[in-house]
């Protein structure tokens, strides 16, 4: 495996992490309340946190995240493509996400967890990675946002959905 994909699978290693549990979640919770409002509100939520995503993701970028994270942890930098690609795919999960969630798709939920999850992790790894490198870091003005939307995205997902009964 090369630098890149070494750097490519070691960097997001906390994502690997997150969505591991975000599976777990959404393996043993399923939706309590099926109608529509309750959907359309955690939807509202998840639309206006793929919104301040997006404009994470810029942030990241133009700051070249991309270069400066795995550098920081002893990595090679990914690639400007192998970035974008990435944060696109999720954008168009998250995306596809959100139209199941309105129609009642029990596994439209993973990836809302996943969303729910990674955007907590952003609101305090960023000020985190701002410390260690002893200024700013890429992401660091929209982490705020992304932290509070992530917050209330999962608190949404909490409210939304049950432990799984043994007899599902």
């Amino acid at each position: 495996m090369g630098e890149n994909g070494q750097s490519g699978l070691l960097a997001p290693a906390l994502l690997l992490l997150l969505l591991f549990t975000a599976g777990i979640l959404a393996s043993t919770r399923s939706p309590r309340h099926a109608d529509i409002k309750a959907r359309t509100k955690l939807v509202e939520i998840f639309l206006l946190g793929i919104a301040c995503q997006c404009a994470h993701a810029i942030e990241e970028f133009v700051g070249g995240l991309h270069v400066r994270y795995p550098v920081l942890l002893g990595l090679s930098p990914l690639s400007a493509e192998t970035f974008v690609g990435f944060n696109v795919f999720w954008l168009g999960i998250w995306s596809l996400a959100a139209y199941g969630v309105l129609r009642g798709v029990t596994i439209a939920y993973f990836p809302v967890w996943f969303f729910g999850l990674a955007m907590c992790l952003n609101g305090i790894i960023h000020p985190l990675l701002a410390v260690w490198a002893g200024g700013y870091f890429p992401g660091l003005v929209t982490s705020p946002v992304a932290g509070i939307v992530g917050f209330l995205s999962t608190r949404r997902l909490l409210h939304l959905t049950g432990a799984r009964s043994n007899l599902e």
